[in-house]
């Protein structure tokens, strides 16, 4: 399933959602995201297995592509292997207590 982006060029923008612990409901969206990816405040998080469908990742208006913001618990960034290629925008990592490696 293809995804868009909004005016601020977020496909996919989670934000301020403490108790959610997966995000494997999204294992349907597939393909390039014309916007960026952007998960803040999310303490809950533990992993981002079920983004593995997303093969691309475009940026915002801010210039980010994958913006990752007090996901404390996160311990894996590894639902993102199937993204290949540059990013266009940055990629910023901020208060992920538990994320010690980026395989």
């Amino acid at each position: 399933t293809a995804i868009g982006n909004d005016t601020l060029g977020q496909s996919i923008s989670l934000n301020s959602v403490p108790a959610l612990e997966s995000v494997s409901g999204l294992c349907g969206v597939a393909g390039a995201l014309p916007g960026s990816l952007i998960i803040e405040f999310v303490d809950g998080l533990v992993s981002l297995d079920g983004l593995e469908g997303i093969t691309d990742i475009g940026n915002d208006t801010y210039g980010l592509s994958i913006f990752l913001q007090g996901v404390r618990a996160l311990e894996s960034v590894s639902g993102l292997r199937g993204v290949s290629g540059a990013l266009p925008g940055s990629l910023l990592i901020q208060l992920a207590d538990k994320l010690v490696s980026l395989d």
